[in-house]
């Protein structure tokens, strides 16, 4: 099938239908993210993802090919954003001493999910059950991620510098005295008469958290073992 060759005077259009062929799929990437987590996988719809993107519910099969398309591409830009902007900081940190990476990727979790409160709500939704979504997501995504911070914590506590205890137990007592805050934000506001999203208050809930987990180091002896 040919096709009219492209010309200076339809170039401008040409990207201009790009553009908004691009507009639209940001959008509908956005309204799922918001859909998913408002109602976990099963009970959401794609119609309603379609509505809040002001698109039609056939651009919803144009661009995702359905329901587990658009699943994919929010996990894509919240999980997966996540866990391989940590691993390229990891990758970036070669060389530096544990104790500083682990402080340095818990305090990015912390400030991350004080940004990103969808991903906590669609993790909530997609741990309260097995499903085929939560087992991708372990390999795909958590899996490797866990283990890479899973191996620091162990390195942290042969220095005596992190409290004692299974890592992976650690870690998700971490995940939840870091994020409980942020998800409950309204509720804690009217408490403590303080925002937690406030940038003065993810400072002290950073100090705060690392502070529940990191010890000081050992302090070394005299020779005569005092």
């Amino acid at each position: 099938m040919s096709t009219e060759p492209e010309t200076p005077a339809t170039k401008p259009v040409r990207r201009r239908q790009q553009q908004r062929a691009i507009d639209t799929r940001e959008r509908i990437v956005e309204a799922a993210i918001a859909e998913f987590s408002a109602r976990g996988f099963e009970a959401a719809s794609t119609r309603a993802m379609a509505d809040a993107a002001d698109a039609k519910h056939t651009l919803v099969t144009y661009h995702f090919n359905g329901k587990e398309g658009l699943w994919q591409a929010a996990m894509d830009r919240t999980v997966k954003a996540f866990t391989t902007k940590q691993s390229e900081r990891l990758a970036g940190l070669h060389g530096v001493d544990d104790v500083i990476k682990l402080r340095l990727v818990l305090e990015d979790f912390v400030r991350y999910s004080a940004g990103n409160l969808h991903l906590h709500r669609l993790m909530t939704h997609l741990s309260s059950g097995a499903s085929p979504q939560l087992d991708a997501l372990v390999t795909d995504y958590l899996k490797g991620y866990f283990d890479l911070v899973a191996d620091l914590i162990r390195s942290c506590q042969a220095k005596g510098q992190f409290v004692e205890g299974d890592p992976h137990h650690l870690h998700y007592l971490f995940i939840g005295a870091a994020t409980r805050i942020f998800m409950q934000s309204v509720e804690a506001t009217r408490i403590i008469g303080r925002s937690p999203l406030d940038p003065g208050f993810i400072d002290m809930h950073v100090d705060r958290c690392l502070a529940l987990f990191f010890r000081d180091p050992p302090k070394k002896r005299d020779r005569q073992g005092s």
